[in-house]
């Protein structure tokens, strides 16, 4: 009788001593991030027949349990690829917002200090002083153009570093999931169940995620197969295959991510990378990046080529014709490197007051040349025509594309016309007797009738034929600002989202500190009531030995 009841009681205490390792295993990894809570699930022991009946034969612990629930972690996982996405532009696009929005340094007061110098002039244009004060204050606003171009194109440089970046990232967590899937498929094999490999695997992957989405399905409850971008894998069991950040086709100065299927990455097309940081990333540079250095391009080319045409109308102190005031580049083409043919294009201002701040894409599709404007790809209507040379041309919102060669079906351009003014431009003059105020070259030193004509072009609507210079300006700071606002917005709601799901996913597989105190000490009791059961065994057992 005193052996069955040490042997129940040793049970007893064998499964306390795992229910109390469960508990302090949870305490000790409360601040671990990825830990999933164990339970140790305890069950009876088959019982022995006798002649009395069936008796109890102790308990048994059948396993210890980690607390995870698929469905809502996939959901949480969903949440942080988007709250990751939106976190990124968000963060991307008010560094754009605070450039723009600056009171103290921006074009907007760099355009209005330049033209009340100019109506100086017109009050003394034969005063040295005054020409050199207007000559000074258009270095200042070429230089304002200048530097925010430079920061924008500095940071067109800061997303390919990220690519590149978040490349070394998904490779190197795709390579530690599919170490993680192989022991994990081996130890279940032996009958275990690796829980600390388990969350391992599950944070990595909640990690990969937060920088490229990633789908997960599970191969006969072992290993996990990851995808991205509709179906691309990245794990299949232990094998992974690799991303790389490559040059874009349609312009090999910027960077995109590239899938290497085991001949050579290829692109991945930008709008299937739809969630986590990269998705962000790649959003931000084709739908705000671009749209505002076009957009400061086109600024810079309507106020430098109206001036310029102004300003040849003129006559200087010299009563010689004045020349441009402003220098600057002009549009530019980039070949698609999958090109067949060797078409070659140009790109030409037709009317710069109908510029957009657009780039487009041109592209053959076999029989005739079709326009798209980017990044929305709506068509555009161009007039095909011949230049000078019979050469064909085509002609649209204010340009005129030249081509010259043979091109083959799908060969495709990328038209860049404003991107690069706005770092280009310069102020073409250095003696300020040189400035066309003068409106006749007989008039002397008095005349100021073409300054007065400059002067003017401030409140003239040559931004596109609807804004004026500085109305473009402060169009451009209020989109900037409004998108900013709308992506804070968003920002915050997916954060909640996030939050939500979080208190969700660790209700479940959190650990409680309060929740363990609690089972720390019934276990303990547990354990000491077992132990007592063993004491009363050995009495009773003493006491038989005793017997004379």
């Amino acid at each position: 009788m005193s052996n069955s009841l040490i042997n129940t009681a040793m049970s007893g205490l064998n499964a306390a001593q795992v229910a109390l390792s469960t508990v302090s295993n949870n305490i000790s990894n409360y601040n671990v991030a990825g830990y999933n809570r164990q339970t140790a699930i305890l069950a009876q022991n088959g019982g022995l027949s006798t002649m009395n009946g069936f008796i109890g034969n102790g308990v048994t612990v059948t396993s210890v349990n980690r607390e995870y629930n698929q469905f809502i972690s996939n959901q949480l996982r969903s949440a942080q690829g988007n709250a990751e996405a939106q976190g990124a532009y968000y963060q991307k696009i008010s560094q754009i917002d605070n450039l723009l929005a600056s009171k103290t340094n921006n074009l907007s007061t760099n355009m209005q200090d330049f033209f009340t110098n100019l109506q100086n002039l017109v009050s003394n244009s034969g005063d040295d002083a005054a020409r050199q004060t207007v000559l000074g204050k258009a270095n200042g606003l070429v230089n304002q153009f200048n530097n925010t171009d430079k920061y924008l194109r500095d940071m067109d440089s800061g997303v390919n570093q990220q690519i590149g970046d978040s490349a070394q990232q998904i490779n190197g967590y795709s390579q530690q999931i599919a170490r993680l899937n192989d022991e994990i498929t081996r130890l279940r094999g032996s009958g275990g169940e690796p829980n600390a490999l388990l969350d391992q695997r599950d944070q990595l992957v909640t990690e990969l995620n937060k920088v490229v989405g990633v789908q997960v399905t599970q191969q006969d409850g072992d290993a996990y197969t990851l995808s991205f971008a509709n179906g691309l894998t990245l794990v299949q069991g232990s094998a992974t295959y690799q991303v790389a950040a490559v040059p874009s086709g349609s312009d090999p100065s910027r960077l995109t991510l590239g899938y290497d299927r085991g001949h050579g990455a290829s692109e991945v097309p930008e709008g299937q990378i739809n969630s986590g940081s990269l998705s962000g990333v790649l959003k931000f540079r084709s739908e705000t990046l671009d749209g505002a250095r076009n957009q400061l391009g086109q600024i810079a080319l309507a106020l430098a080529d109206n001036f310029n045409q102004q300003h040849r109308a003129g006559f200087d102190l010299n009563g010689d014709a004045g020349a441009d005031f402003f220098s600057f580049g002009g549009g530019r083409v980039v070949d698609n490197t999958r090109n067949a043919g060797d078409a070659a294009l140009s790109v030409s201002y037709t009317d710069t007051g109908k510029v957009k701040a657009n780039d487009y894409r041109v592209e053959f599709d076999g029989g005739n040349w079709q326009v798209s404007r980017l990044p929305d790809n709506v068509k555009v209507n161009a007039t095909a025509g011949t230049d000078a040379d019979g050469k064909p041309t085509l002609s649209f919102d204010g340009l005129q594309i030249g081509i010259d060669g043979t091109p083959r079906a799908k060969d495709s351009f990328t038209v860049k016309p404003v991107s690069d003014v706005a770092g280009s431009l310069t102020v073409a003059l250095s003696d300020s007797s040189k400035i066309a105020a003068a409106g006749k070259d007989d008039s002397g030193r008095g005349d100021n009738e073409n300054a007065k004509k400059l002067i003017d072009l401030q409140t003239k609507k040559l931004v596109d034929g609807k804004a004026t210079f500085s109305g473009a300006y402060a169009g451009m700071v209020s989109s900037i600002g409004n998108q900013t606002a709308s992506a804070k917005v968003a920002t915050t709601s997916q954060a909640n989202i996030v939050t939500q799901l979080t208190q969700q996913q660790q209700s479940i597989s959190g650990v409680n500190l309060d929740e363990e105190y609690g089972e720390l000490l019934r276990f303990q009791q547990y354990y000491m009531a077992n132990a007592q059961v063993i004491q009363t065994a050995s009495s009773m057992f003493d006491a038989l030995l005793n017997i004379r």
